[in-house]
């Protein structure tokens, strides 16, 4: 969880170009996927500790600022999320799961 850690002390100020709609929501849909699925599949089955990195990443959402998240920063909480889904596979196998979002797709 050390990347996310780091993320959240730059995430205030770095005016960085490129499409930041894009990286946020590349970003938003990781943390929306992570949060989802705890849902789905309940609290005991997903580590306390990504559960509440992943809220705290949802809450800092709002105050990031356009370009202030580049593309290495995106592409260290994509493996953090696919991680979490390879952690949950065997969870996950083992269900009936019905569609998690209804919202838009990117």
């Amino acid at each position: 969880m050390k990347p996310l850690k780091s993320l959240w002390s730059r995430m205030s100020g770095m005016n960085r170009k490129g499409d930041s709609r894009h990286l946020r929501a590349r970003l938003e849909s990781c943390v929306d996927t992570v949060l989802l699925l705890r849902k789905e599949v309940g609290e005991d089955e997903m580590s306390p500790e990504v559960v509440a990195q992943f809220e705290r990443l949802r809450e800092t959402l709002p105050h990031v600022k356009d370009g202030s998240v580049n593309e290495q920063d995106i592409c260290r909480i994509e493996q953090i999320t696919n991680d979490v889904l390879e952690g949950m596979r065997n969870a996950l196998s083992r269900r009936s799961l019905s569609a998690m979002y209804d919202g838009k797709v990117h």
